[in-house]
């Protein structure tokens, strides 16, 4: 696979660090010789060193599984870089790398021109059974209504089981009703990305607590998931609060710094404009490069689904 990736590559060839490292495992698995002098003891064996790990030379993709991902139009380096990623692809048949391929393009509908980036971004999609883990999450995700689902293939190597479903349930133990966890997901898929005790619910525990704020706005704004916490959220909630004014969520979080600056300047006591206002979207979350016939219409679908959610779950 070396000389495979070396002839289409070019790679350099690490003669000297391989060596090095060949030559320091050969010493650490040496045994020492001891020499017996006449008159003295015999030397005390030191007690044995624990097992160090070696460092070895990145991994190495099998060749014929390497020939089919360059042929693909994955760069050399890049199959060393997956390897290294995803370990199993030293192993795994390539039967399964091929039937991963086929079905990315025949059935997910990922362009063959697009599979070099996504096998990039997530090369455990080559290790992944098609049967047992590509077709069911695709499936799933096709139910739940994501849209674009080539373009977030990378989506489809996660579990339904121990992957999807818990951050639904999770934000379902919001108090929000399924059908709004599940359209939460629907509208930012990014959620899946997101680890459950690490993200999702310090953040949550943070505006249900201490900003005293509803799980409503995040079925509002499930985007909050993405900001920092403590460089973010905190301290632009702490910078409201300090001056008496309560944002919402869209306001206090998208803009720059610059311009929530701005913005927080220009507020008088906790009455920020009417989130129906064209002048409301237009400055405080749509960005200056909108248009305000766009930022009105925006605004009235945003308020139709949002009613038409509380109309059916309250």
């Amino acid at each position: 696979m070396e000389e495979l990736l070396l002839r289409h590559g070019r790679l350099s060839r690490p003669v000297a660090t391989r060596r090095l490292r060949i030559v320091a495992v050969a010493l650490r698995s040496r045994q020492s010789s001891r020499l017996a002098v006449p008159g003295f003891p015999p030397a005390t064996a030191p007690a044995p060193a624990p097992a160090q790990e070696h460092v070895l030379p990145s991994p190495h993709v099998a060749a014929d599984a390497a020939a089919v991902l360059l042929e693909t139009g994955v760069r050399p380096e890049d199959i060393r870089r997956a390897a290294g990623m995803c370990p199993e692809l030293m192993s795994v048949p390539v039967e399964t790398i091929t039937a991963a391929l086929r079905f990315l393009t025949d059935e997910a509908g990922v362009p063959a021109e697009e599979l070099p980036r996504v096998l990039r971004r997530r090369p455990r999609l080559l290790v992944s059974s098609a049967a047992a883990r590509l077709r069911p999450t695709l499936y799933f995700l096709r139910a739940l209504g994501v849209p674009d689902l080539h373009r977030r293939a990378d989506l489809l190597s996660f579990s339904v089981e121990d992957k999807l479903l818990p951050r639904i349930e999770f934000l379902e133990s919001l108090g929000l009703p399924s059908r709004a966890a599940r359209s939460m997901a629907r509208r930012f898929p990014a959620l899946f990305y997101y680890g459950i005790d690490g993200n999702m619910r310090p953040k949550a525990e943070y505006l249900l607590g201490v900003m005293g704020r509803d799980a409503d706005e995040l079925f509002d704004f499930p985007e909050y998931f993405s900001y920092a916490l403590d460089t973010r959220i905190a301290t632009r909630h702490e910078a409201c609060a300090a001056r008496g004014v309560r944002m919402p969520l869209p306001a206090m979080l998208r803009p720059g710094e610059p311009k929530f600056e701005d913005c927080l300047a220009g507020c008088v006591g906790s009455t920020p404009p009417r989130r129906r206002s064209p002048l409301w979207h237009a400055y405080w979350v749509d960005g200056d490069g909108a248009g305000v016939g766009a930022v009105v219409e925006k605004a009235r679908r945003d308020d139709a689904i949002a009613a038409s959610y509380r109309h059916v779950h309250y």
